[in-house]
């Protein structure tokens, strides 16, 4: 009697960590982001109260 229990994959394996376009592409996004807030509470502080 073949073993009807077989654990469904859920996603696709990932190859191995290592230079990917989208990564990259999240990273610049990310810093790019956070230069601009740096900059505009370091210009205005007074506007940065949330």
């Amino acid at each position: 009697m073949p073993e009807t229990l077989t654990k469904p994959l859920a996603e696709p394996e990932e190859g191995p960590a290592r230079f990917n376009k989208r990564r990259l592409v999240r990273w610049i996004a990310i810093l790019t982001i956070g230069i601009i807030v740096v900059l505009a509470v370091w210009q205005e502080p007074l506007y940065a109260r949330f």
